[in-house]
């Protein structure tokens, strides 16, 4: 009887222990490059590399060209997460699904910025920040819908 009673408490323990097991975030990994020659012979050179667990995205595009206007290359992050730290005009920290936190600062030179209203600590928001080719930078922070 007493037998019965312990593997009854350990079946109940392992149900308990299963039921608070953290679930995993289903997760895509996209890796690509894609090149082009146009008919003037400018060569054109894309890279993307992002990683999407649940509803969050860290991702990087970065475009290179070579053509009659000489080289450039422009790069584009992209993060949809959650707001873990928020200093207007100063920097803005967001925590992905992967427990990365991605930090900008939106105060350095060469930079602009576009804050949407609303954008708070624990605000779901999408960041987009593009380098151009003469080194400047504008971040764009969007508050995620439905997210």
């Amino acid at each position: 009887m007493q037998r019965q009673a312990t593997v009854f408490l350990l079946g109940i323990a392992l149900v308990a222990v299963a039921g608070c097991e953290k679930k995993e975030e289903p997760r895509t990994e996209v890796k690509s490059t894609v090149k082009s020659t146009s008919a003037d012979g400018a060569k054109t050179t894309t890279t993307t590399e992002a990683t999407q667990i649940g509803s969050t995205l860290a991702g990087t595009t970065e475009t290179k060209s070579d053509g009659a206007q000489g080289k450039s290359k422009v790069v584009r992050e992209t993060v949809i997460g959650t707001v873990t730290a928020y200093k207007p005009n100063s920097e803005i920290v967001i925590l992905t699904g992967d427990d990365k936190k991605h930090s900008f600062a939106l105060d350095k030179k060469n930079t602009r910025s576009e804050i949407a209203a609303g954008v708070t600590v624990g605000t779901k928001v999408q960041l987009t920040e593009e380098n151009d080719a003469e080194g400047n930078k504008m971040i764009r922070v969007a508050v995620e819908p439905n997210r």
